[in-house]
Formats: C-alpha cells, sequence, structure tokens
C-alpha cells in the first residue's frame, strides 16, 4: 500500500480543520466547573444519553445487528438494558453526590 501526496494533503487538511473548529468553537468556559459540569446548563437525559454514547464502540456498533441476524435479538434487549439503568442512575443516584472541590462556582 502506497501513500500519495495528495494522502498526505488531505490529512493534514483534515487535522487543521478540525483544530480550527475546536478551538473557534470551544475555550468559552470561564471557570472548572463550566468546563466540567458544562455550567449546569446540561439536562441528566442528555448526559446519559452521551455516556451510553461514549461506551459504544465502532465494534458493538457494527457486530451486534450481523450477530443478531444470525442469532437472536438478546443484545438488544442488553443494550436497552443499559440504556435504562443509565437513566436510573442520573436520575436518582447523581443529585445525591456533592460538587467536588475542581469543579466549584468560584
Amino acid at each position: 500500500m502506497q501513500i500519495f501526496t495528495i494522502d498526505i494533503v488531505i490529512i493534514f487538511a483534515y487535522l487543521i480543520i478540525v483544530a480550527l473548529i475546536g478551538s473557534l468553537s470551544g475555550g468559552k468556559q470561564k471557570s472548572t466547573w463550566e468546563y466540567f459540569m458544562g455550567g449546569g446548563n446540561v439536562p441528566w437525559w442528555a448526559v446519559s444519553f452521551s455516556i451510553v454514547a461514549a461506551e459504544t464502540s465502532s465494534l458493538t456498533f457494527i457486530s451486534i445487528p450481523g450477530l443478531a441476524y444470525v442469532t437472536n435479538l438478546s443484545f438488544l434487549q442488553l443494550t436497552i438494558g443499559y440504556l435504562i439503568a443509565r437513566i436510573l442512575v442520573a436520575f436518582y443516584f447523581l443529585p445525591a453526590y456533592p460538587v467536588p472541590f475542581f469543579c466549584s462556582h468560584s
């Protein structure tokens, strides 16, 4: 497999564009609390979906439909169970935790 000049140009252009988007859209936080806690403006259900999305790998996303086709939908039940559990944890348990010292409002 050979890498051509156009491949390198596309990779560097992609990296530069991603860095520009990140620096233009981010960096508006004034404290660590705003950075880590979203300024307190993120609803619990969005946090729950974010956690589920972050721990769902591309391998899971690609392999589970094939496995469900060959066997049954038991993995779909497991995924739905994970989602329901994350919602329950976010709703019942997370409000009981105090804000960590590094995320204080000051």
